[in-house]
């Protein structure tokens, strides 16, 4: 007759050869002269689970490991019965168990984090994913899932340097590839793009991250490479909604909003109750409003489609309307950036500057604002007493804000504070001679220590600043002497003198809609007594080459080199004429006359309904009485012209 073991032996040999009927009589009769045989009902509980009968092997497997609690490989293979019963908290229980047995085992820390992750134990799953790595360093499965969920968690600079060492260890991992360029792109490094696109080669049937290559495009304001990369993910997904809604805007910033208009609406005829979909739609159709009141007769508390159409209303100057959809927005999602940054534009329009100023300080958590948050240490300035103390005043955005907010730099200073400030180098011999400032840095440079600092645009702020506060004393900057007198002796002549500015820079976003063009500048050089000065650079200045121009206009550009020869020019000149761009806040910074002409939605400093500015005193305003009408106002400017020069 055969001992236990023997028995064993024979019904395993049947088991792992196949003969599975054989084992599992032999197995039976086993328990049953000892039932409580630990070997015997693990072996058996194995069988019942290979041949899908799971409570019994449940039943097996727990009583084998309650008899041997110290077996770790009982207890391995009842969490993986766990797991298979759909019951992921206990597979986990069972695999620390486990682990506490064999510390050293990466095939038990593994499972142990897949276990806890399908558990919602997001905690523990990412200690064993890391304990793996730390017992085996070389594999990069558990280091990408690491990763994974380190960028879940909002850990952003760890899951890089985590998902950076799993695609060393195996460059062919796609998912890792996916959230490294994804994490990257949260923190705006170059080389989200370059991984993002590596992700898209190497999992060519998934959409998702050629959406989010897509993205990271837009945000880098490549526009072709965004749409470029949406087409692909529509491809794989064509009604992907965040695909459809990034290239409408992809292509509205290029002027192609037709190829976007066209796949929606092919998508809203099978879905017409997509709400994203209309909302992506309205993208595509800039000037309408109806596809955002159709998203949000679908969906009431779409906070995009709330913000545009406020956007919308804003830009038709039915600035309450609007008001009330931005309040709803920032209701709906108050820790929203851009939905307080959106209602900020609105209330600094409206003349609410208390309330502007407030909502203004979201920009640096917007994904689409042209600055990056410095990531100083020292703390934000917001008003407080700062007397023997140094702040950093810095630049942000563009030339024109930096001129119009530079103004602040003296009050700073009188409050007893030694004022450094940052800017862009071409304006560094424009600003140091700016009271109170004891120096100024050119971007880049190795600053000294300071105890606070504040961005241009966050002065208003902490001066807490009204419609009837606003600092308006001019000049507040002023021309080098030296400079000014050999201009004066170059434009010397018969005539007043005015300059021109007609175009701003093309890389902001509403420059199509607040530049009129050379062009449309033409009546303007038709009008006697004047003589016409061009003050126009970049991209603008091209417009030159393709139009004729008359005797009286002499272009200045090829001889200005900063800011500071553009205010002597000014400075030399009888009136500037400009559109809303940086050289309008220098004449206005300056003293100078100045004339702007304004698009039928102005930008937010210009307020609404009226011909003067309380930022410059010296400036008059020519608004178009309808969007894209530059005719009336240019023509209203040379009615102003000739009067001036009739009277001269």
């Amino acid at each position: 007759m055969a001992t236990l073991d023997e028995a064993l032996a024979i019904a395993l040999d049947l088991h792992t050869s196949g003969r599975t009927e054989e084992a599992e009589t032999l197995y039976g009769r086993i328990l049953d002269a000892v039932p409580d045989e630990p070997n015997a009902l693990h072996l058996y509980g194995l069988l019942c689970a290979q041949g899908g009968q799971l409570e019994q092997a449940a039943d097996l497997l727990s009583r084998a490991v309650a008899l041997r609690p110290g077996q770790p490989e009982y207890r391995a293979n009842l969490a993986t019965l766990h797991q298979a019963r759909g019951n992921p908290a206990a597979a986990a229980a069972e695999y620390r168990a486990a682990l506490r047995l064999c510390p050293d085992s990466a095939a038990l820390a593994f499972p142990l984090a897949g276990a806890a992750r399908q558990a919602g134990d997001s905690g523990l799953a990412l200690a064993a994913y890391r304990r793996t790595t730390l017992i085996q360093p070389d594999l990069a499965e558990p280091m990408a899932q690491a990763g994974i969920l380190l960028r879940y968690a909002g850990r952003t600079g760890e899951a890089v340097s985590t998902l950076r060492r799993a695609v060393r260890l195996r460059p062919g991992h796609g998912e890792a590839w996916h959230h490294l360029g994804v994490a990257l792109q949260r923190t705006r490094e170059p080389d989200a793009v370059t991984a993002l696109a590596q992700a898209a080669a190497l999992l060519p049937e998934d959409a998702t991250p050629r959406l989010n290559l897509g993205r990271a495009h837009y945000d880098a304001g490549r526009w072709g490479a965004a749409a470029a990369a949406l087409r692909g993910a529509l491809a794989l997904d064509p009604a992907n909604d965040g695909a459809l809604e990034l290239l409408a805007a992809a292509r509205h910033k290029v002027g192609g909003e037709g190829e976007a208009a066209t796949a929606l609406r092919r998508l809203l005829r099978l879905r017409p109750d997509a709400a994203n979909g209309w909302y992506a739609l309205s993208l595509a159709e800039p000037g309408a409003l109806g596809s955002l009141r159709r998203a949000l007769a679908l969906q009431p508390d779409h906070r995009n489609a709330l913000s545009g159409l406020a956007n919308r209303l804003r830009d038709q100057r039915e600035i309450a309307a609007s008001l009330r959809l931005h309040d709803r927005a920032v209701r709906l999602e108050p820790a929203s950036a851009e939905a307080r940054w959106n209602r900020s534009l609105a209330r600094l329009l409206a003349g609410d500057l208390t309330g502007g100023w407030e909502d203004y300080e979201a920009r640096w958590g917007v994904a689409e604002f042209p600055t990056r948050p410095r990531g100083l240490p020292q703390p934000l300035w917001s008003g407080e007493g700062i007397a023997g103390q140094t702040i950093l005043l810095h630049e942000e955005q563009g030339r024109g804000d930096a001129i119009q907010f530079v103004r602040y730099a003296p009050l700073v200073a009188a409050r007893g504070a030694r004022v450094l400030l940052e800017v862009g180098a071409d304006l560094v011999p424009l600003f140091r001679g700016l009271p109170g400032v004891e120096r100024v840095f050119a971007r880049g440079e190795a600053l000294p220590a300071f105890d606070w600092q504040c961005p241009l645009l966050s002065l208003p702020r902490a001066f807490a600043t009204r419609l009837e506060t606003i600092p308006a004393a001019v000049p507040y900057l002023s021309a080098d002497p030296a400079r000014t007198a050999a201009w004066k002796e170059q434009l010397a002549g018969k005539g007043l003198t005015v300059g021109l500015v007609w175009a701003g820079n093309p890389q902001f976003a509403g420059d199509r809609e607040r530049s009129p063009g050379l062009a449309a500048l033409a009546p303007l050089l038709a009008v006697p007594g004047w003589r016409f000065f061009g003050l126009q650079l970049g991209p603008g200045h091209d417009e030159l080459a393709r139009r004729a121009m008359p005797a009286s206009f002499t272009d200045l550009a090829p001889e200005i080199r900063d800011f500071a020869d553009t205010a002597a020019i000014m400075a030399s000149l009888d009136l500037v004429v400009s559109s809303c761009t940086a050289p309008a806040h220098l004449a206005g910074a300056l003293g100078v006359p100045l004339w702007v002409l304004l698009s039928h939605a102005p930008d937010w400093r210009w307020l609404l309904d009226r011909a003067d500015s309380p930022w410059y005193p010296t400036a008059r305003l020519f608004r178009q009485p309808r969007p894209g009408d530059w005719a009336t106002a240019v023509g209203e400017v040379a009615a102003a012209l000739a009067e001036r020069a009739a009277h001269s």
